[in-house]
């Protein structure tokens, strides 16, 4: 494809999103439309009590809570995607209108209070209409689960507070603090109305119990006509009873919002940003778990257009902010509802309701309502996924947990922002801090493990090293670290070989750290090799240099690295007579030659420092016989016969015997091997059997030999 039809694309997909109704009220299928009324019926008689309470939350008058049932329902259905997803009114959303809209406006001032309410819903659905049509959707995903569970949760206890004054039939003044509100409670507890309490646990025992005999009743509904039914028939609102009273009939009016008013938008705009985010994690988390058991295919991007087209056509109509609501989704979903055509019926419910059956809807009583969103919140607050996530990892858990306990002290407003930057930086720490692991082959040789303690058997010579992450320049320090703790000591494991399979990406600070580390292996006579390289590194290692500055050959192949090493880097001798273990493939059929000390050189654990002498010093002090010397070639039989140091006495590596009757405590002991590999080894062993005055030759016999060659010495036979 073309960039110029790639563009064409993009600019008619916009297009095509927003003229989703019309297909869709073109592929409308007739025979649905009885489920779709039977589900639509259903879930408008819950949509109505709802409203009205979240209407309540967020400090409106009820009929702009039906008002927002009206529009969004109608409106996010036809410009959405989900075939069961309800949007309208919900609690966390009112909950946040109260927090955003109460230190601005006065809830006292009706008027000004619903106009700011319904320029905060016309800002939220621009914001989520741009989301939708540059496709930016995917920024909803830093919003991590434990985010939403600890926020939900907290916000769920938030609105049970605030219900509890109509609970408990006080007239207090509404207030998006905390503390404010608990303090409020406190002052005015001698005040408890006893009978609408009574009204209130009704209904809140009624939603409560009746799901357990059968999850089918529709609980909320019936509970909220019953105890209604009670306070007409007795005529309790005579009582002390508070009721909605009279509501005003007739189709959302259209109302003048103040768009010239930028210092007002500029206050609501941080607002605006919460709520937009927080109702499209909301909506989308509710349609993806319908669609899984319905098995539909989901837009997002179509959803989150609908979603903002519901609330800027309900910002005009005096309504405000809304999202998708999980209770109503689920009985649109059960109830049989099989197109988006059921909640636009839904809303056609609530319209008839408020045309024709105002009086009905006056006898609500203000603790009915609220025993009806304590229950509601309630359900806000999932306790198995906040287990889940408290079970799987402390990370997680302290992020649900600082959201929640932030909700009490913070602006609410503020509060994904805090959960949110948590997250961001325990992703920031968890990927900066990578592992290296140390491994092994595993039994039958096919594949490499984990090496679990420190005591598993590993090969003296070649240490395999897996980092375990990407290596950017926030890992790069930290990965250092972890490899110097693997550097070999003296004389053991000379050489390393990197396996990166699970190293996806790196970028120039983590090419420099191996260049560095490359440097310090080879300098202190060992090297490193590469294996498993991924395509992305590898194309940075050609970019950078590093490949040609270590050299081609140290990128080994996957499948032949350890035989390429075993074979030609590693030294054999050291497998023949230091290693009594056989960890690679290649090892099995190796002879293996017993050291009489060999277990004792093993459980050294803290290696002496010894000293040595220079090849230069041991030339002078054998000029002249001195018989305070003992000079040891530690060499084997076919080393000696090709050549030694005529003053030097021979005591094969693998027959040495610390308990020889010639070795004498109190003498000076010189030990030579061919390098120093086996001179170290012999003189850590006597220096732990009490000889102290131990020295080891620098460079052993091969520097012997090229100190005689330049100096002519004759001291070689």
């Amino acid at each position: 494809m073309t960039p110029t039809s790639e563009l064409g694309r993009w600019a008619v997909s916009p297009l095509r999103m927003l003229l989703q109704p019309c297909y869709f009220l073109r592929s409308y299928r007739i025979r649905d439309f009885p489920a779709d009324l039977v589900a639509g019926l259903t879930t408008g008689v819950i949509l109505i009590p709802q409203s009205i309470a979240y209407a309540l939350i967020a400090g409106l008058p009820p009929e702009v809570g039906l008002y927002t049932a009206i529009i969004a329902a109608v409106v996010a259905s036809l410009w959405g995607s989900s075939h069961h997803l309800h949007t309208g009114p919900t609690n966390a959303a009112s909950l946040l209108v109260l927090a955003i809209l109460a230190p601005l406006v006065s809830v006292s001032n009706v008027s000004e209070y619903v106009i700011a309410a319904g320029l905060l819903a016309l800002l939220v659905g621009i914001l989520r209409m741009l989301l939708a049509l540059l496709r930016l959707g995917f920024i909803m995903n830093f919003i991590s689960d434990a985010v939403m569970v600890g926020f939900t949760a907290g916000a769920g206890v938030l609105i049970m507070t605030y219900q509890l004054s109509g609970l408990f039939g006080l007239e207090t003044e509404i207030s998006s603090e905390f503390l404010s509100t608990v303090r409020g409670l406190a002052r005015q507890s001698a005040a408890v109305h006893p009978l609408s309490l009574i009204l209130g646990l009704s209904t809140l025992g009624l939603i409560l119990v009746l799901p357990h005999l059968n999850r089918k009743i529709p609980s909320q509904f019936l509970a909220v006509l019953g105890v209604s039914l009670v306070i007409v028939v007795f005529g309790l609102e005579r009582q002390g009873v508070t009721v909605i009273g009279p509501m005003p009939r007739g189709f959302p009016p259209l109302q003048m919002l103040p768009l010239t008013d930028l210092s007002l938008i500029q206050r609501l705009l941080p607002g605006a940003g919460a709520i937009a985010l927080l109702g499209l994690i909301e909506a989308l988390t509710i349609s993806r778990s319908i669609a899984t058991e319905s098995g539909q295919y989901l837009d997002n991007n179509q959803e989150i257009l609908g979603q903002g087209m519901a609330n800027v056509v309900a910002g005009f109509l005096s309504g405000y902010c809304s999202s998708g609501s999980f209770t109503r989704s689920t009985v649109n979903y059960t109830a049989g509802g099989r197109t988006r055509m059921a909640s636009i019926l839904s809303g056609c419910v609530v319209l008839a309701a408020v045309l024709w059956m105002g009086w009905a809807i006056a006898y609500l009583a203000r603790p009915v309502l609220a025993g009806f969103v304590i229950a509601t919140a309630i359900s806000m607050i999932n306790f198995r996924r906040a287990y889940r996530i408290m079970t799987t990892t402390r990370s997680e858990t302290l992020i649900m947990a600082v959201t929640f306990f932030s909700v009490f002290v913070f602006p609410l407003v503020y509060v994904v922002g805090i959960g949110i930057t948590l997250s961001l930086l325990v992703y920031v720490y968890k990927t900066s801090r990578p592992r290296v692991l140390p491994m092994v082959p595993t039994r039958d040789f096919r594949h490499l493990r984990e090496v679990t303690h420190p005591h598993q058997i590993q090969c003296p010579q070649l240490t395999i090293l897996s980092i375990e992450g990407d290596l950017y320049f926030g890992a790069a320090n930290h990965v250092e670290h972890l490899l110097r703790a693997h550097l070999p000591p003296a004389d053991t494991q000379n050489f390393i070989l990197l396996h990166l399979q699970n190293m996806v990406r790196i970028d120039i600070s983590g090419v420099r750290m191996l260049e560095n580390f490359v440097r310090l292996m080879r300098h202190n006579g060992g090297d490193v090799y590469f294996s498993h390289v991924t395509e992305i590194a590898m194309r940075l290692f050609r970019s950078s240099g590093l490949k040609k500055l270590i050299g081609e050959d140290h990128f080994l192949d996957d499948d032949a690295a350890i035989g390429f090493l075993f074979h030609r880097i590693l030294n054999p001798k050291v497998c023949i007579y230091d290693c009594p273990h056989r960890v690679f493939q290649e090892c099995q059929n190796l002879p293996k030659i017993a050291i009489p000390f060999q277990e004792m050189l093993l459980e050294l654990d803290d290696i002496p420092e010894i000293p040595s002498i220079t090849i230069q010093d041991l030339g002078r002090r054998l000029e002249a016989p001195d018989p305070s010397i003992d000079l040891i070639d530690v060499r084997e039989q076919l080393e000696w016969d090709r050549g030694h140091i005529p003053q030097a006495r021979h005591m094969p590596y693998s027959r040495f015997n610390i308990h020889h009757p010639t070795l004498v405590m109190d003498q000076e002991i010189i030990l030579v091997s061919n390098t120093t590999r086996r001179a170290r080894n012999v003189a850590r062993i006597l220096h732990r059997n009490g000889f102290a005055r131990i020295r080891v030759t620098e460079g052993g016999m091969q520097a012997w030999k090229e100190s005689s060659r330049i100096t002519a010495m004759s001291l070689y036979q």
